[in-house]
């Protein structure tokens, strides 16, 4: 099944940019914070610093960089894909597909498309040169919202096979995903048709069936951090279109919601690192395109409880140094993956290390998918 495919830049209309700027200007912002939750007075301070930052923003100048990266747009069955595709520059690219996640998008990963695609121009070795396709995902972005008819989980990471194969021509390929990327990984790690040839995920299998003190206090750690940290997804797996009301009509509710994520998910010692121009444009790309509630969305489809496909192809777990974030222990993730080839735990770098530590990520890529080319 070969899709249609044609070339795309990225170029939001003059009104929608005026109509946020008119808004963030007229925007009311809370009187105090009041903290009953699990909140911070820190975060939230710098949640408001940042919204007005986003005031300033010139978004002109990041489209401008944006696309100055091949993009397409393609149809794959009943979808229709937002993708970069960056041909690699060396003796053999491995093509790459490369996968972010909620609330995150594809800018996530600019700073690392030049390393990975030509390393030689960046100090490497050009036998570690890759392909690079990163799509976004269904209702993401510049991809369809998917507003008019279901889509089913498992669809997603058949139709990004199909993108490299069917699409792009690509008869093998290597996957790295964060977040809902991980997620996709792992699906994509249990094919058995011979064109997924390795995996790196950032976001490993759920516990399940503890079986030693270590296990157990992994499980009691996961359900902690859901109960603190994880209300957002319960509400989006619930309660997406209501939210939506809210996120979809202003600027500050999306930039919050949004925001609080970056911020509580990623490394405090690396927070500084981060290109702030691309995490303002991951907000205006999300007011822009409308696409909070079918981001939201995904949640909603994802079947948590059930055990998904058993990953068989060789498998790097990727742990980031994230706040308060449960780890798996290496006997886990042994059974969880039966081709496990390494664990490899981030001293620095949270949830999002395309952005937190480039050189790193690309490091540890390169390193990954090394044994797995020709």
């Amino acid at each position: 099944m070969t899709g249609s495919v044609e070339a795309f830049e990225v170029r939001i209309d003059d009104a929608v940019l005026e109509n946020l700027s008119e808004r963030l200007d007229g925007a009311r912002m809370p009187e105090a914070f009041v903290l009953d939750g699990t909140e911070d007075a820190e975060r939230l301070a710098e949640v408001v610093r940042l919204i007005e930052q986003w005031r300033k923003f010139d978004w002109r100048t990041v489209e401008e960089r944006v696309n100055t990266v091949p993009q397409i747009r393609a149809t794959v069955g009943n979808l229709t894909l937002h993708a970069v595709h960056v041909p690699g520059v060396g003796p053999d690219p491995l093509p790459l597909l490369l996968m972010n996640g909620w609330p995150s998008s594809f800018v996530e990963y600019l700073g690392v498309i030049g390393p990975l695609t030509d390393p030689a121009a960046h100090g490497g070795d050009p036998a570690d040169a890759f392909s690079v396709v990163i799509p976004s995902m269904p209702g993401f972005g510049f991809s369809d919202r998917f507003l008019d008819r279901a889509l089913r989980w498992d669809q997603v990471p058949d139709s990004f096979a199909e993108l490299m194969t069917g699409v792009l021509g690509y008869q093998r390929f290597v996957v790295h995903g964060d977040d809902f990327g991980g997620s996709i990984a792992n699906a994509l790690a249990g094919r058995t048709e011979g064109d997924v040839v390795a995996v790196q995920t950032a976001s490993w299998l759920e516990p399940r069936d503890p079986r030693n003190d270590a296990e157990t206090a992994f499980v009691r750690d996961d359900e902690r951090w859901n109960r603190d940290e994880g209300a957002y997804a319960h509400v989006q797996a619930t309660r997406p279109q209501t939210l939506a009301f809210g996120l979809d009509d202003s600027p500050v509710g999306l930039a919050a919601w949004i925001l609080d994520k970056w911020l509580s998910w990623s490394d405090p010692a690396t927070w500084d690192a981060m290109d702030l121009d691309l995490v303002l444009a991951n907000l205006t790309i999300y007011w822009a395109t409308r696409t909070i509630a079918s981001s939201c969305r995904m949640y909603a489809l994802v079947d948590w409880a059930g055990p998904g496909p058993t990953p068989v192809v060789p498998t790097t777990v990727l742990v980031p140094n994230e706040p308060r974030l449960a780890m798996p222990p290496d006997a886990w993730l042994e059974r969880a993956y039966p081709n496990l080839e390494r664990v490899v735990r981030l001293e620095r770098g949270g949830h999002f290390p395309a952005m937190e530590v480039p050189d790193r990520l690309v490091e540890e890529i390169r390193t990954t998918f090394r044994p797995h080319r020709g």
